[in-house]
Parts: C-alpha cells; sequence; structure tokens
C-alpha cells in the first residue's frame, strides 16, 4: 500500500509544484517545506473525512484502556489520544458497568445536590468538557477501592513520517489524490473545485465500503440534481 511520501510525490505533482522526474525523498526540503506541509495536513484531513463519512473505522484506531476505582475520588484522567469513548465501561471481576450519563456533564452536577451524600458502586458517568476527565455519578468506597473498568475508544491517529502506510487500499489512495490535490489548493490559493471533490469523494468512500457504484441514481439537493456514484452524495450526509 502506498505511503505518505508517495502520496505527498502524487498531490505536488499533480499541483504542478514538482514533475516526476524530481520527486521528494523525505518531507524535508527547504525549499519546498510549505508545500509538503500543506500537503500532510490535506491528506491527513481527507484520511479523517473519508471514514468520517464512511462511518467506518480506520485499521489501528480503535484502543483499550481502563480506570482503577480510588476511594473518595470522582475524576479520572483519560487517555490523551481519546477521540471518542464506547461506553460501557466494564468491571469484568465484579460485573459491573458504568454507562454514559444521558443528560451529559451539566445535568449530572446539577442532580448531585450535595455530591459527597452520594457514594456506593457507580453505575454512570459524564466525560467533563472543562478538563476531559471522566465524571462518575457516586464516589467509590474502600470497598470499591481497585475495582478496574475497562473501555474501548476510538484514538486519534495522524500520517506524519515518510513511511506511514495509508490505512486503506490502493483503490482507495488513487480515488483520493485528486481530492487532496483539491484540498492542498484550497489551502494553498483558494482554489477549489466542488465538482471534483465530490466526485472522487464518491469514488474513495465506496472502494471502502467495497460496495459496487449506481450509475443511475440521481437525487436533488436544494435545488440542485447530483448523480452520486455511492447512492448519497457524500457532503449532504
Amino acid at each position: 500500500m502506498a505511503n505518505l511520501l508517495a502520496g505527498v510525490n502524487a498531490v505536488l505533482e499533480k499541483a504542478t509544484i514538482i514533475n516526476k522526474n524530481h520527486t521528494l525523498t523525505s518531507l524535508t526540503n527547504s525549499g519546498k517545506q510549505t508545500f509538503i506541509d500543506n500537503a500532510v495536513a490535506s491528506w491527513n484531513e481527507a484520511v479523517d473525512q473519508i471514514y468520517s463519512k464512511s462511518k467506518v473505522m480506520r485499521p489501528d484506531q480503535g484502543d483499550e484502556d481502563s480506570i482503577t476505582l480510588v476511594e473518595d475520588k470522582r475524576n479520572y484522567s483519560l487517555p490523551d489520544d481519546l477521540v471518542q469513548l464506547h461506553w460501557p465501561l466494564h468491571d469484568e471481576t465484579n460485573g459491573r458497568y458504568i454507562n454514559k450519563y444521558p443528560g451529559g456533564y451539566e445535568e449530572l452536577r446539577n442532580v448531585l445536590i450535595q455530591p459527597e451524600n452520594y457514594s456506593g458502586p457507580p453505575t454512570s458517568a459524564a466525560i467533563s468538557p472543562i478538563d476531559s476527565e471522566l465524571y462518575l455519578n457516586y464516589l467509590p468506597t474502600d470497598g470499591e477501592a481497585g475495582d478496574i473498568y475497562k473501555f474501548f475508544y476510538w484514538k486519534d491517529t495522524v500520517l506524519s513520517r515518510s513511511s506511514d502506510v495509508f490505512p486503506f487500499t490502493d483503490t482507495v489512495y488513487r480515488a483520493l489524490v485528486p481530492v487532496v490535490t483539491q484540498l492542498f489548493k484550497y489551502n494553498q490559493n483558494n482554489i477549489t473545485s466542488e465538482d471534483v471533490r465530490k466526485l472522487n469523494y464518491g469514488r474513495a468512500v465506496r472502494a471502502l465500503k467495497k460496495e459496487p457504484g449506481d450509475t443511475s441514481y440521481i437525487k436533488r439537493y436544494g435545488g440542485r440534481i447530483v448523480t452520486s456514484p455511492l447512492g448519497f452524495d457524500p457532503f449532504t450526509q
């Protein structure tokens, strides 16, 4: 599968910054560093976008971690690279769960009229928008101290090294090259083509999901007709 260096070269060649006889051998070049950094950022944006639009978790994006309860401790740090926590947290030893508090952090804070009076095995929690820590509904007692709750989460993944391999097939990669080139041009010169971008995102998402195209699909969006190879307009979903 293609790596980031190949992707940067492909974008810079398509944008006529370099030619095929003078491709980059690394992502460091004093004369073209601004272009390289832009291309790297554009690739990361496109990769994030395609996985978001297709609702497919990218390879190596999932991870597991845990919290260990401490007596009288309500707040717990979460991994620095956490993007999305998948509830519930699970205490496999005691068969207990901590579910997501449905009303969110602010409501949880409000229902705990006197927080120190609520103690015992926690049953729900919310992530604080203030410090990004997990906030439990009950304070663990001595009886819960040491209990381990495991959880699954999606982590942030960034392509940064020349050798970093794209997390999809070369079919998806080839479909994305024109998309990333458009993002590159937009970031560089405020120039973009929505038609090309939508068409190629459709190709890329279809390839990623391994779904056939629907060549007869036509749908109206806001008074305009969109023919989508996906069966939907990826920028209106």
